[in-house]
């Protein structure tokens, strides 16, 4: 359902996950996962970020890295800033067409989907900014060896509630357009 055009790998599974979950509770609506040229319509979700890494996560929050990890660091090394915490910029492109082509589809999930405009077939063609923020952990002694495995968990988390977030707007938008 959801393609992940993003840099932060396995981003899109969150976002399908969540989406069909919520979808699956309205009365009246059939999902099914794939294309069918059965179906009435059919959901793209297209997850991107700006080109860069250094783009879409953005550290903030310097803090001094002296002064959290004295031990792991030690005082024979210049001053240096850690950051404190992370925002993220992503973009939900979610689009809804009645009984599309595997050509109409191909076209959608291609450089140009952001391009097309609803029409007679194109019900909703929309692009969610999701922006998130989460604190990153800095530990000292034995906990400097996980902190990177740690930082990835919280990013992780932090991923999937965005992902509930925007499955909701996405629910209130198909509710809406229908």
């Amino acid at each position: 359902m959801f393609y992940n055009y993003s840099n932060i790998s396995e981003a899109h599974t969150d976002f399908t996950r969540e989406t069909y979950r919520l979808l699956t509770g309205l009365s009246g609506l059939k999902l099914t996962s794939g294309y069918s040229s059965q179906s009435d319509a059919v959901l793209i979700g297209i997850l991107k970020s700006p080109e860069k890494i250094s783009d879409t996560i953005r550290s903030s929050n310097l803090r001094l890295a002296q002064a959290k990890a004295a031990n792991a660091i030690g005082n024979n090394r210049q001053n240096f800033y850690v950051p404190g915490s992370s925002d993220v910029v992503l973009y939900v492109q979610v689009i809804v067409i009645k009984k599309p082509t595997q050509d109409e589809l191909s076209v959608l999930k291609s450089s140009l989907g952001e391009q097309v405009r609803p029409g007679s077939k194109i019900i909703l063609n929309e692009l969610l900014p999701i922006k998130f923020q989460y604190t990153r952990e800095i530990l000292d002694n034995e906990g400097v060896q996980v902190v990177g495995s740690q930082n990835l968990g919280v990013q992780r988390k932090s991923l999937k509630t965005m992902a509930e977030q925007a499955a909701i707007s996405v629910r209130d938008m198909i509710l809406y357009a229908f």
